[in-house]
């Protein structure tokens, strides 16, 4: 994806974003996809976050859409999550998805 199209999804979404972040991205080898899907989610989920941390571990290779799907979720059903305990539970390689599918099916609250 190039810098315009990324804007344009990004201004189109009310997501705010500095062409210097996408640049940061980029450089950095990483492609701008996965994290413009995360950042627009955040954004009409309604989630605050901290966009440098969430980078950051984007950067150093997080799979930030499941952190964006987490966040948003527990937003939803009323369950607080820091980022930072989205990322722990990421880098444990727990599924947002399927965690909050079979909390809702069994009851149970374990992280």
């Amino acid at each position: 994806m190039n810098y315009l199209s990324a804007l344009i999804i990004c201004k189109v979404s009310g997501t705010p974003i500095k062409i210097s972040e996408l640049r940061h991205i980029q450089k950095n080898g990483k492609e701008l996809d996965p994290f413009l899907r995360a950042i627009v989610e955040l954004n009409k989920g309604g989630v605050r976050y901290d966009r440098k941390k969430l980078s950051e571990y984007y950067l150093n290779g997080g799979n930030v859409e499941n952190i964006s799907h987490g966040l948003v979720i527990a937003r939803k059903v009323g369950q607080f999550l820091s980022l930072s305990e989205a990322i722990d539970t990421d880098k444990k390689g727990i599924d947002f998805i399927k965690y909050f599918e079979n909390k809702l099916k069994t009851g149970h609250n374990n992280l």
